[in-house]
């Protein structure tokens, strides 16, 4: 993954922020950040949260669909919506909490090449 590349997710990430803070997703989440002194923790965890509840609705979607339909990004509830859903959640999230996300994915990635084949050796 190249810089650009990833400065490309983060300026995306950036964006659905953006979107998110203006459709209101924010205005509860700054108060209740500030109410408390672990009130970011608490955010930060809720927020988690949701992103688990889009991977479980992708693992809903793999259960009861057809595979031919697992890649339909125009139909709701599809696996590939989900996983957009839980993307999205985590992009926010990062952005939220000036995260560069991009270099983080490229960071990761590049440690990634050097950790061997299955990180030696890992079951899954």
């Amino acid at each position: 993954m190249t810089h650009d590349d990833a400065l490309a997710i983060s300026r995306v990430a950036h964006d659905v922020h953006r979107v998110n803070v203006g459709n209101g997703w924010w205005q509860d989440r700054k108060a209740i950040a500030a109410a408390h002194p672990h009130g970011k923790h608490q955010v930060i965890l809720a927020a988690l949260a949701l992103v688990v509840s889009e991977i479980a609705e992708a693992m809903e979607a793999v259960r009861k669909h057809d595979p031919t339909t697992w890649a339909d990004t125009k139909t709701p509830d599809t696996f590939a919506r989900e996983l957009a859903g839980a993307t999205i959640r985590i992009m926010d999230l990062a952005a939220a909490n000036c995260v560069d996300l991009g270099e983080a994915i490229r960071a990761e990635l590049e440690a990634n090449k050097d950790r061997g084949h299955r990180h030696g050796g890992k079951a899954a």
